[in-house]
């Protein structure tokens, strides 16, 4: 098998949900195509300048020349090859190919991903994640509706602490809470709120420093008891070195795809740490974090968006995204590959850039 032309689609749609402002958020699907007429997706959803689609066309365009022609199971040449380039920076574009061609592997293969990488379970405990209510009554109300629909698990982020005492007496000790301070915060202030989050039982503490902040984390982790976090890009064998965070985070799924996530989790296994890849975005971004985490046995938990409470505000350019049966768990998509199926209506109403 043979790759025989890499493809780049600006999404037409950028919002399932009124609550999110249109062009905050865009889709770029990239497409590898074979000569066995296999195809690989993944969409890659983005807020930020380096992942908007004129800039992962552009990525491409240098990254195709080295790929046609090339067998796509070869995947691990390709992340060495590729990920050497361009100063190893490894970015959004570098990412969507190595998930793409991991699609192509399952379908060639005829699995699931997640069976493809070793299968260590079938479905993982989803936390809600999303912006939150402004009032205080509204959160804690959220919060008790979502345990009400089956979340056992949910994320608060930047709450005051009176928020999160109002949130855990609206749930209850049944239900695991998260905090994302989203590296709001100082040493001393970080320390403060983590004591607090101690008393209420929170499940962990994320990025409350800057992630550059490695003696500051460090510091934290020895002095509290609820497990710290961060998601990193980069500089992650000094953070383990120093166990400076007691559970790992990356967004790997836009940097190294998701053959960095399987090698992190590998070297998070090796210092006894979990790997909780952030899975914050589109329904493909979801997809190569969820097919991993059941890989694996060193994650607990994987992040389902939420805006305004409610599911597939990124379901953009995919016919059925991810939800949680009534146990609060997400099982993988039963297709082989990624599992997830285009919209292929979105695709074509979309704009289709010229790589050669």
């Amino acid at each position: 098998m043979k790759i025989t032309d890499i493809k780049c689609h600006r999404l037409k749609e950028t919002t399932l949900l009124p609550a999110i402002p249109r062009n905050l958020i865009e889709y770029t699907l990239v497409r590898v195509l074979t000569d066995e007429g296999i195809e690989g997706d993944y969409i890659i959803w983005s807020e930020v300048p380096s992942s908007r689609p004129g800039a992962v066309a552009e990525a491409l365009r240098q990254m195709r020349p080295y790929l046609l022609g090339e067998d796509p199971l070869l995947i691990e040449r390709h992340w060495q090859r590729l990920g050497k380039m361009w100063y190893a920076e490894k970015g959004p574009a570098f990412a969507a190919i190595d998930c793409c061609l991991w699609d192509i592997a399952g379908k060639k293969a005829g699995l699931p991903l997640y069976k493809l990488l070793g299968g260590a379970r079938d479905k993982i405990l989803a936390y809600a994640s999303g912006e939150p209510p402004k009032s205080r009554e509204e959160k804690a109300e959220q919060a008790a509706e979502l345990r009400e629909r089956g979340y056992r698990a949910s994320k608060v982020h930047p709450f005051s602490m009176e928020d999160c005492r109002a949130v855990r007496k609206a749930v209850g000790d049944e239900m695991i809470l998260i905090h994302d301070a989203i590296f709001a915060l100082d040493v001393p202030e970080a320390l403060r709120v983590g004591r607090v989050l101690e008393e209420l039982r929170f499940h962990w503490y994320e990025a409350p420093l800057p992630a550059e902040d490695i003696d500051g984390y460090a510091y934290l982790t020895k002095k509290l008891d609820i497990p710290v976090t961060v998601e990193l890009r980069g500089d992650y064998r000094t953070y383990l070195e120093r166990r400076a965070v007691r559970i790992f985070r990356t967004i790997s799924d836009f940097t190294g795809g998701i053959t960095e996530m399987r090698k992190l989790a590998t070297l998070c296994g090796m210092y006894g740490l979990n790997f909780e890849p952030h899975s914050f975005g589109g329904a493909y971004t979801q997809a190569a974090n969820l097919h991993c985490m059941l890989s694996i046995t060193n994650c607990e938990f994987f992040e389902l968006p939420l805006v305004r409470g409610k599911e597939g505000a990124f379901d953009v350019g995919v016919q059925k995204g991810l939800r949680i049966d009534s146990e609060g768990y997400v099982h993988a998509p039963e297709g082989p590959g990624l599992g997830l199926m285009l919209d292929w209506d979105v695709v074509k109403a979309g704009e289709e850039y010229c790589l050669d």
